[in-house]
C-alpha cells in the first residue's frame, strides 16, 4: 500500500502542504477502501484497550465518565463504519455528524492523564486518526491532513507502530538518516564484542551471518544490558523527532499563502543521542530485541522492488518468500515475545535483590537461544526478485521495513496473524478469557513509564529481529510452521535440521524467566514429560526419567537412551529412585501452589497418537458442524477446526521425545517420495509419490512437522503440475486433498496459487470436468468473485450439488464438496451488478438447480447460505417462488430464524415474505399459517423481540411478517403483536433523514393489501384504477403477469380466492385505519408532500386504498380522520400532477369523500377550481360523473361560474338544403338534409371532416334515429321509405328499405316495430313485416319517444299520449291546462336514465317539463319564456333550442338554468332545425335551417 504515496526526498522543489495533502490523503483514502484492515485495526486496538483495563484495574472501580468517553468512542466509530458503508447520502451526511461530536469527546482529552486505566494518549491518537478518515469522506483533505499530524504528535510511539506505520515510513523515516545510521554503528560495535575472533572481521561485516546461539549465550550481562539502553534511546529518539517533523508539518500547513506570507517554518534537523555506552545505566530492563543492521554500502533502501514492478510470475519465488521467511520469522517473534512477557511479570519483585538479579541476567541469556533462530547464509539463485510488497535481500535489511514488520506481529491475539475473529467491540472491561502467555496489554508510553519498560508484544519497529540469514544453496532453508509455533508452548525442546537434512530435536536450558520460588528444580522435573517426577528411576547413563514414559520408549524397539543417545545394556528397568522421590515430595509441601502446576496429570498413555486417530477417524464430524462462509464471512468456516494440528501439540503428551523420535522416520521416509515429485520426468512415478505422500499424510494426521515439511515450494509446484498433467483420478483428488490440508495450516500457500491464473484455472477446468473435489480447493483459496465469474462455474457448482454425494471417507476432506459448492454459488450470486446477479441466478434455474438446493435444506450447515441462493433466484424469475413454496420445509428456514443472528433473521424474513407474495391468497394464508405454528419457538414472539433491537433497515420487513400472522386471528381483538407492528411501520413513515426507511414502509404497506400478480408484484395501484373505470393498465398487467390459475379450475375456486382476498383486504385495512384514531394517516400525509416521485406515488397509491376501503368497511369514524389528512392532498394532485392514473386515483379517494356531508361543503370550497379536470377525466373514470354531479347540485356552489364553452367550428352544407336531423354515435355525427343526403362526419378529434356522403332517398330525410342497441341506424323520409342502415367505424350502408305508403316525418323504432308520424292524426305502426297499423287519437302528433314497449307522443294541446305497442292502445300520459289564445303543442320529447323530457310551447313562463317515467310525476320544469323545438340531453345537463337561434343550457339534477349559447353570428334570422351532443356531454352540435352546422367543446 504504502507504494501509492511514497515520499521521495528528491521533490524538495514541490510545496509542502501539497506533498502532504497528496501522501496523507492517498494513505486515508486506501484505509477508507480497505474495510478488512479497518476492521483488524478496531480489534487491535480495542484489545489493547481491554487488556489494560482487565490487568491494571479488575478490582477497580470504574468512573462512570470514564466509560462514557469510551462509549463515545466506539459510538463514534461505529457510526463512522456506517457512513462509509452506505450509499445513502442523508443517511452518510447524518451519521459524519454524528461520528464527528462522539470522536471530538476523546480527541481533546488531556494526554498527560487517563480514562478509566487507559492512557489518554491512545484515545486521543485513535480518535484524531479516525477524524482524519471522516473529514476526507466529506472531501475536506485539509482538515484530514491536520487530524493525521495531531495524531503523530499526540502519540508518535503508537501512531508509527500500529496508526499508520506505512505512512511513518513516507513521512518521517527518510529524515532520520542520521539516528539510524548512529543506531546502526553503535549497535554494530556491541554485537563485534561478542563474537569471537572479531579483530579479523571488517567493519563493514554483515554480523548477523555470524550472530548465531553460541554468540548470543557468550555476551555478558553488561553487553546485554548496553544493547537494552540502545534499544530505548533509539525509540525515544524516533518518537521525539517524529513529534518534531510532525510540528513542522502542522505549522507548513497552517501558513496562510493566500495572505501573501510566504515564509515556512524553519525545516527541522534530527539529533541522534551522543550519550556513550559505557556511561549509560547498569539497570537491567525487562527486555530486549536486536535491531535492523545498515547493509554494507552504510546507506538503507526504502523498498525493494521487482524490475518491472509486476506481480510474480514464479510460484515458487511468492512460495519461497512469503511462507519460509514469513514464518520463520514470525515464530521467532512470537516465541521471544512469550518469554518477554513472563519477564516482565517478574522483572520488578527481583530487581531488589542481587542474587535474583544475577539469576535473572543468566535466565535471560538461556531466553535469547529461544529467541534467535539461526540461519546459514543462502546463495539466492540470479535474477530471483522478491514480490512488490517489499521483502529485503538476505544480506540487506532497511530499517524502512522495521515499523511494518511490527505491524504485522503486534496484534495482541496470537492467532490473529492468519485468520480474522469477529470484530471486536470496544469496551473497558471484556469478558474474553486471556491466555497469560500472549500479552496484549497496553504498553506504557515513554512519557508516563519511567523505567522505560516495553511490552515485547508491541514494541517498536526499530526492535525487530535481525534480518534472517541462509544456508547455503546444497542446504534446505529451515522452516518452522506457523501453526505449530502459535500452539507449542516452548519448553526446553528446539525444533532444528541438521546438516544432512535429517531432522532432530535438540534439547536446551529452560528459556523460562521463572526462578527457584516460581519454577521447580529442573532435576525434579522429567525430560520427556516435562513434569514432576512421580515415578523417577535413574538409568545406566545417569540420566533419570519418569517410568511410564521410558518404559514406552523401550517398548517401541529404542535401546538408547533418549538424551545421550547411549545404548543400554539392561532389559529392565531399575528400581524406583526414592531418594529423589522423597526430596521432590518435601519440595511439594514447601511449594504446593507451583507443585499442582507441574504435577504429572493423568493423560492418557498415548494422548498425541490418540488425538491424530481421532482426527483420522472423524474429521468429517468437525467439517460439518461449521457455519457457511460467505463473502467478508468467510473467514468463519476455518474457526471450528483452528486447533486441528495444535491440540495436539499444546496438550503435554508423556511421549513427547517418543513422538519426536517418530516424526523424524515419517520425514525420512517422505524424502525419496517429495525428490521425486519435484524432480522426476517420469508422470507415474510422480503419481506413485503422490498417493505415497497422501497415505503418509492421512496415518499422521495431526503432527505438525509434516505439513512443516511439505509446505515448500518445490513441494507445491510439484503437485500443482500434477493436476495439469495427470488423468488418474485417484491421483487428482489425492493431489486436490494434500493441497487442501496445506493450505489450511498455511493460508499463504492458497495466496500464491491464487496469484498465477494458470492454477486456479487448471482448478476451474478439473471441476467443470467433474472431479468434485476441486471445488474444496477452490473454496479455500478464497477466490474474488470476477475469478469464478470468468470461468463461468454456475452450471458445474449447480451440477455438483444435483449429483449424487460420493464416499469421500477414504479422503476426509476439509469440508464436503457441496458445501464448498454452495458457498461458492452464494458468492456468484451475491457479487457482481444486479445484471449479473440476474443472469446467474437464471443459470441456477435453467440448470435445475432449485429442487436440489430445496433439498439441501435438510442439512443444518450452509441452510443460510441456500436460502440466499434461492433468494437471489426468486428475484431474477418470480415463477420459482411456487415451486420453492410447495416444496420446501418452512421448520428448517424457522430454526435458523430461532437461531441465527440479526443478519441471519433478516435473509430469513426477507426469504418468507418472499414465499407469501402470490396471487393465491388461500395458498398464501396457508403459509402463514405454518409459520405461526411450526419452529421449535413461537415465531410470532421471536419476531416481536427481534423487531424491537433489530437494525432500523430491517424493521419494516419484519413488521409486515408479524402483522400478517397476526390477522390470521381475529382482527377486533386486541393484540401486543399487532399494535407493535403497526407502530414500527408508522415509525418508519416518519423517518425524513432515512428516505430508504420510508419507502420500505411503503413497499410493505402495498404488499399488506393482498393484491399481487402472479410474480409477487403489487397490482394494488391497477386494481384501484379499475375500480375507478379505468381499465387499460390492470388489463396490460394482467396480459403479462398471466394469473397462476388455469383455465379450466373450477369457478368455486375462483370465488373463493375472491372471497379470501376480499376478507384479507378488509381484515388489513381495517386494522391499519383503526390504529390509534387514524395515525396512520397522518403520517402518509407528510409522505404525499415528499420531493421524492417514487415515495409520492406510493404514498398516493396507499392513500387512495385505505380511502377507498373506508366506504365498504364498516364506520368507525375514520372517514373524518382520512378526510382532514387527504382531502387537500388529493386536491392538489388533481390541481397540479400532469399524470392520468394519478388523477384518477385521487378522484377515486374523493369519491369515498362526497357521501360526507361535511366533506362534500369542504369539497365544494375547491369546486371551481377541479372542475375543468373532473370535465376532462368523464371520458376515462365513470366516477367523475358521481363528484361533477355532487358539485354541481351544491347549494353553495354557482353553477354558472363552473360553466363554460367554446365554438370549435361552423360548417356551411347549403348545397345540400336544410339540415333536418342531426345525431352523434361512436365518435361519429350524422346528419340527414333537405335534399335526400346522409352525411357522416368524423367528430374523434373535435374538429368535424366529413368521411362520407350518401343519397339513397330521393327527397328529404325528415328523421333518423338509433336505437339503445346502437346496432342500426334507421332514416325516414318524405319519399315514405324508411331505410335500416348498418353502421360502421367510418361509413353507414343501406342493408333494407321499407315503402310505407306515407311520407314519414318522425321516427322511432327498435328490432320489432318503426312508429312514424305522417299526415293526419294519430300515429303509425309498421311492424317490418310490411303490415303498417294506424293507431288513431284526437290529437295530432308532432314528435315521438320509445322504451318499454311503450311509445309516448307529443302531440298539439299541449299534451303527451302513451301508447302501449303489445296492445295498441293509447292513453293520456299529461294533458296541460288549455289556454284561450294561441295553440300550445310538445314540440319535442327525449327519455334518459327513466326520465321524460319535453319541450313545447312557453306556457306561464314554462316551456319544458320533466317525468318521473315509472310514477308519471313531475320532476322538475325548463322556466323559459321562450318556445322549445328541439332538445338534447346528456349526463349532466339539458339543451334546449328556440325558434330564434338560441340554445338554453340546464342543469339536469337541479332543472335549473346555468348559460345559453347563441348560434349562427352577425344579424342571423335562422332558426335551429336539430340538436345533438355526445354521450359525456362534451360536446354540443346544432342544425339551422340555412344549411349551416356549428359545433361547441363544453368545459
Amino acid at each position: 500500500m504504502s507504494g501509492n504515496y511514497r515520499f521521495s526526498m528528491d521533490q524538495k522543489d514541490m510545496d509542502i502542504v501539497e506533498l502532504l495533502i497528496t501522501n496523507v490523503g492517498s494513505f486515508i483514502r486506501d484505509r477508507l477502501i480497505n474495510q478488512e484492515q479497518r476492521i483488524r485495526q478496531k480489534e487491535q486496538c480495542g484489545e489493547r484497550l481491554a487488556a489494560e483495563g482487565g490487568s491494571n484495574h479488575m478490582d477497580t472501580e470504574v468512573r462512570y465518565s470514564d466509560q462514557a468517553v469510551l462509549a463515545n468512542l466506539d459510538w463514534g466509530i461505529d457510526a463512522l463504519e456506517e457512513a462509509i458503508n452506505t450509499s445513502n447520502m442523508e443517511t452518510k451526511l447524518a451519521r459524519l455528524d454524528y461520528a464527528e461530536k462522539m470522536l471530538q469527546v476523546c480527541a481533546m482529552l488531556n494526554s498527560q492523564q487517563k480514562t478509566a486505566g487507559v492512557p489518554n494518549y491512545y484515545l486521543s491518537a485513535w480518535a484524531h486518526l479516525n477524524l482524519s478518515y471522516l473529514w476526507m469522506l466529506r472531501n475536506e483533505d485539509g482538515e484530514s491532513v491536520y487530524h493525521v499530524i495531531e495524531m503523530f504528535i499526540v502519540d508518535p510511539f503508537f501512531s508509527r507502530i500500529d496508526f499508520a506505520p506505512d505512512l511513518w515510513e513516507d513521512l518521517f523515516l527518510p529524515h532520520m538518516s542520521s539516528i539510524v545510521g548512529w543506531y546502526t554503528e553503535a549497535r554494530h560495535r556491541l554485537v563485534m564484542e561478542a563474537i569471537p575472533d572479531a579483530s579479523d572481521m571488517s567493519f563493514m561485516a554483515d554480523v548477523d551471518q555470524f550472530l548465531n546461539e553460541s554468540v548470543v549465550f557468550s555476551m555478558r550481562p553488561d553487553q546485554m544490558e548496553k544493547m537494552q539502553k540502545l534499544e530505548q534511546l533509539y525509540r525515544e529518539s524516533l518518537d521525539e523527532n517524529t513529534r518534531l517533523y510532525a510540528k513542522y508539518y502542522r505549522d507548513c500547513m497552517s501558513c496562510d499563502s493566500s495572505s501573501g506570507n510566504k515564509a515556512m517554518p524553519m525545516f527541522p534537523i534530527a539529533e541522534p543521542p551522543m550519550t556513550p555506552l559505557h556511561e549509560l545505566s547498569s539497570s537491567i530492563p525487562d527486555y530486549m530485541k536486536f535491531g535492523p543492521i545498515l547493509p554494507k554500502s552504510a546507506g538503507f533502501s526504502l523498498i525493494l522492488k521487482s524490475n518491472d514492478g509486476a506481480r510474480p510470475a514464479s510460484r515458487l519465488r511468492n512460495v519461497a518468500s512469503s511462507i519460509s521467511e514469513d514464518m520463520e520469522e514470525y515464530a521467532a517473534l512470537k516465541h521471544h515475545e512469550e518469554l518477554t512477557d513472563k519477564n516482565d511479570n517478574n522483572s520488578e519483585s527481583e530487581n531488589d535483590d542481587p542474587s535474583m538479579v544475577s539469576e535473572y541476567k543468566n535466565r535471560r541469556l538461556i531466553s535469547l537461544k529461544s529467541m534467535r533462530i539461526a540461519e546459514e547464509k543462502s546463495n539466492e539463485p540470479e535474477g530471483l526478485h522478491y514480490p512488490a510488497k517489499g521483502r529485503p535481500s538476505p544480506k540487506m535489511f532497511s530499517p524502512v521495513d522495521s515499523p511494518k514488520t511490527t505491524s504485522k506481529v503486534s496484534s495482541p491475539k496470537a492467532d490473529t496473524y492468519d485468520r480474522k475473529e469477529p470484530a471486536v467491540v470496544l469496551r473497558l472491561l471484556s469478558g474474553r478469557n486471556q491466555d497469560s502467555t500472549m500479552p496484549n496489554s497496553l504498553p506504557q508510553s515513554p512519557r508516563l513509564n519511567g523505567d522505560f519498560s516495553m511490552n515485547s508484544a508491541n514494541s517498536d519497529g526499530e526492535a525487530i529481529l535481525s534480518q534472517r540469514s541462509h544456508r547455503k544453496s546444497s542446504s534446505r532453508s529451515e522452516s518452522i510452521n506457523n501453526d505449530y509455533v502459535r500452539g507449542q508452548p516452548f519448553d526446553n525442546s528446539f525444533h532444528a535440521e541438521s546438516d544432512d537434512d535429517n531432522n532432530s530435536y535438540v534439547s536446551l536450558p529452560l528459556s523460562d524467566n521463572q526462578t527457584c520460588r516460581t519454577k521447580p528444580p529442573k532435576d525434579f522435573v522429567c525430560a520427556i514429560t516435562g513434569q514432576l517426577f512421580s515415578d523417577p528411576v535413574t538409568l545406566e547413563t545417569g540420566q533419570t526419567y519418569e517410568r511410564r514414559a521410558i518404559q514406552e520408549w523401550i517398548e517401541r524397539g529404542n535401546t538408547t537412551c533418549p538424551i545421550t543417545r547411549q545404548a543400554l545394556s539392561a532389559s529392565a528397568l531399575p528400581k524406583t529412585n526414592y531418594v529423589l522421590k522423597r526430596l521432590i515430595t518435601s519440595w511439594k509441601e514447601q511449594h504446593p501452589d507451583i507443585a499442582q502446576d507441574f504435577s504429572h496429570a493423568e493423560t492418557p498413555r498415548n494422548s498425541m497418537s490418540s488425538y491424530s486417530m481421532t482426527e483420522n477417524l472423524e474429521p468429517s464430524n468437525v467439517s460439518r458442524t461449521f457455519d457457511f462462509p460467505t463473502n467478508a464471512n468467510s473467514e468463519r468456516f476455518m474457526n471450528p477446526r483452528s486447533k486441528r494440528f495444535t491440540q495436539g501439540v499444546v496438550a503435554t503428551s508423556p511421549t513427547s521425545v517418543i513422538s519426536q523420535a517418530a516424526t523424524e522416520t515419517i520425514i525420512n521416509g517422505l524424502k525419496p517420495h517429495v525428490s521425486c515429485l519435484c524432480t522426476s520426468e517420469n508422470l507415474q512415478e510422480c503419481e506413485a509419490a503422490v498417493l505415497t505422500i497422501a497415505k503418509t499424510w492421512k496415518e499422521t494426521k495431526g503432527n505438525p512437522a509434516i505439513p512443516s515439511y511439505l509446505s515448500k515450494p518445490m513441494t507445491m509446484n510439484g503437485l500443482v503440475e500434477i493436476l495439469s498433467a495427470s488423468l488418474n483420478r485417484e491421483v487428482l483428488r489425492y493431489s486436490i486433498y494434500i493441497l487442501s490440508e496445506l493450505i489450511y495450516v498455511n493460508e499463504s500457500i492458497g495466496e500464491t496459487l491464487t496469484s498465477v491464473d494458470s492454477d486456479f484455472d487448471c482448478l476451474a477446468e478439473l471441476l467443470k470436468n467433474g472431479l468434485a473435489e476441486a471445488a474444496v480447493l477452490i473454496y479455500q483459496l478464497r477466490p474474488a468473485y470476477v475469478q469464478l465469474s470468468d470461468n463461468d462455474l454456475v452450471p458445474s457448482l449447480v451440477q455438483l450439488i444435483l449429483n449424487k454425494s460420493e464416499d469421500l471417507n477414504d479422503l476426509q476432506l476439509l469440508i464436503e464438496p457441496k458445501d464448498a459448492a454452495i458457498a461458492m454459488l452464494e458468492q456468484i450470486l451475491m457479487g457482481g451488478d444486479e445484471n449479473s446477479r440476474s443472469a446467474n441466478a437464471q443459470s441456477v434455474i435453467l440448470a435445475n438447480g432449485v429442487p436440489g438446493l430445496i433439498k439441501y435444506m435438510d442439512k443444518v450447515e450452509g441452510r443460510q447460505s441456500v436460502i440466499s441462493i434461492l433468494l437471489c433466484c426468486i428475484h431474477a424469475d418470480r415463477t420459482c417462488r411456487n415451486l420453492i413454496a410447495n416444496r420446501i420445509e418452512l421448520s428448517s428456514v424457522l430454526d435458523l430464524f430461532h437461531a441465527g443472528n440479526d443478519t441471519v433473521k433478516g435473509i430469513c424474513i426477507d426469504f418468507l415474505l418472499e414465499l407469501v407474495q402470490t396471487d393465491r391468497r388461500t395458498i398464501c394464508n396457508q403459509i402463514l399459517q405454518l409459520i405461526k405454528e411450526e419452529g421449535a419457538f413461537s415465531t410470532m414472539h421471536t419476531l416481536l423481540v427481534h423487531l424491537q433491537m433489530a437494525p432500523m433497515e430491517q424493521q419494516p420487513a419484519i413488521a409486515t411478517l408479524l402483522l400478517m400472522l397476526d390477522l390470521l386471528g381475529e382482527p377486533r381483538n386486541m393484540s401486543i403483536y399487532r399494535e407493535e407492528a403497526i407502530e414500527a411501520l408508522i415509525e418508519a413513515l416518519q423517518k425524513k433523514d432515512f428516505p430508504n426507511s420510508q419507502i420500505m414502509a411503503l413497499n410493505a404497506l402495498l404488499c399488506l393489501s393482498g393484491r399481487l400478480t402472479a410474480s409477487g408484484k403489487s397490482c394494488t395501484e391497477a386494481w384501484l384504477l379499475k375500480v375507478a373505470g379505468f381499465d387499460q393498465p390492470f388489463n396490460a398487467l394482467m396480459k403479462v403477469e398471466s394469473p397462476t390459475m388455469h383455465e379450466n379450475e373450477l369457478a368455486e375456486t375462483m370465488e373463493e380466492e375472491e372471497k379470501a382476498e376480499n376478507s384479507w383486504e378488509r381484515r388489513v385495512a381495517f386494522v391499519l385505519c383503526n390504529h390509534e384514531k387514524g395515525c396512520i394517516f397522518k403520517s402518509l400525509k407528510e409522505c404525499l408532500k415528499s420531493n421524492s416521485i417514487e415515495m409520492a406515488k406510493s404514498c398516493l397509491v396507499i392513500a387512495t386504498w385505505l380511502t377507498y376501503m373506508l366506504s365498504v368497511l364498516p364506520d368507525t369514524g375514520m372517514k373524518s380522520a382520512a378526510r382532514k389528512s387527504f382531502l387537500d392532498e388529493f386536491i392538489n394532485v388533481l390541481q397540479s400532477s400532469k399524470n392520468l392514473e394519478e388523477k384518477i386515483l385521487a378522484t377515486l379517494a374523493i369519491k369515498t369523500f362526497i357521501s360526507d356531508p361535511a366533506a362534500l361543503e369542504e369539497l365544494g370550497m375547491y369546486a371551481k377550481s377541479i372542475y375543468k379536470t373532473l370535465r376532462k377525466l368523464k371520458k376515462h373514470s365513470v366516477l367523475v360523473a358521481d363528484i361533477l354531479k355532487a358539485l354541481m347540485n351544491l347549494t353553495s356552489v354557482n353553477a354558472t361560474e363552473l360553466w363554460s364553452y367554446s365554438e370549435v367550428i361552423e360548417l356551411e352544407s347549403s348545397a345540400n338544403g336544410e339540415v333536418l336531423s342531426l345525431l352523434h354515435l361512436k365518435g361519429l355525427l350524422l346528419s340527414s338534409h333537405s335534399d335526400g343526403t346522409i352525411k357522416v362526419w368524423d367528430a374523434g378529434k373535435r374538429v368535424l371532416r366529413l368521411i362520407q356522403e350518401v343519397r339513397e332517398h330521393t327527397k328529404a330525410v325528415t328523421c333518423l334515429h338509433v336505437p339503445p342497441s346502437g346496432d342500426r341506424l334507421y332514416s325516414g323520409s318524405l319519399d315514405k321509405t324508411i331505410r335500416v342502415w348498418i353502421i360502421k367505424p367510418e361509413a353507414v350502408q343501406c342493408v333494407q328499405v321499407h315503402d310505407v305508403k306515407e311520407p314519414v316525418y318522425e321516427l322511432t323504432a327498435n328490432a320489432y316495430t318503426a312508429c312514424f308520424i305522417s299526415q293526419g292524426t294519430g300515429v303509425k305502426v309498421y311492424n317490418w313485416s310490411g303490415t303498417p297499423k294506424h293507431i288513431n287519437f284526437t290529437k295530432t302528433a308532432r314528435c315521438l319517444a320509445m322504451a318499454g314497449g311503450k311509445l309516448y307522443c307529443g302531440c298539439s294541446g299541449y299534451s303527451i299520449q302513451e301508447v302501449d305497442l303489445g296492445k295498441s292502445t293509447s292513453c293520456t300520459f299529461y294533458s296541460g291546462a288549455r289556454k284561450l289564445l294561441g295553440k300550445q303543442t310538445i314540440y319535442s320529447l327525449l327519455i334518459h336514465d327513466s326520465l321524460l323530457f319535453a319541450g313545447g310551447s312557453s306556457v306561464d313562463g314554462t316551456a319544458g317539463k320533466v317525468f318521473s317515467l315509472p310514477s308519471k310525476a313531475i320532476s322538475g320544469s325548463l322556466s323559459t319564456g321562450f318556445d322549445v323545438h328541439r332538445m338534447a340531453v346528456s349526463n349532466d345537463f339539458i339543451f334546449t333550442a328556440t325558434k330564434c337561434g338560441t340554445i338554453e343550457v340546464w342543469l339536469k339534477e337541479r332543472v335549473v338554468g346555468v348559460a345559453s349559447i347563441r348560434m349562427g353570428s352577425g344579424g342571423s334570422t335562422a332558426k335551429i332545425t336539430s340538436l345533438a351532443e355526445d354521450v359525456d356531454g362534451g360536446m354540443l352540435f346544432a342544425g339551422s335551417s340555412d344549411g349551416k352546422i356549428q359545433a361547441w367543446t363544453l368545459d
